[in-house]
């Protein structure tokens, strides 16, 4: 039986800008591209986070839930999340959260 839980809620986390700047190329047209830059910024955001698998995984990934913040709305097993949880998330904290089961 695989168990499930959720952590959702807002959070505030710091991303970076984006850089808006146009080139020309050769043929004489000119394109506009996006980069990012070193400065970062606050952002307030929602999220979620639905985990799902063994009682004992789904205890730590809500824990290492405190420090990174989903990306939208994420479903990831909790194994793969404790093993990489910058692929799903970024840092920041909590403004308002709920964890529902």
């Amino acid at each position: 039986m695989v168990k499930k839980i959720a952590v959702y809620g807002r959070y505030e986390a710091k991303v970076p800008v984006r850089q808006r700047y146009w080139i020309r190329r050769k043929d004489g047209v000119k394109q506009r591209y996006w980069k990012k830059t070193k400065r970062m910024k606050t952002v307030e955001m929602d999220g979620r986070y639905e985990f799902y698998g063994k009682a004992k995984d789904l205890y730590k990934a809500v824990i290492k839930a405190h420090q990174f913040m989903p990306r939208g709305f994420v479903t990831v097993s909790a194994e793969r999340f404790l093993r990489n949880p910058r692929r799903y998330g970024l840092e920041g904290e909590w403004v308002e959260k709920e964890v529902e089961s």
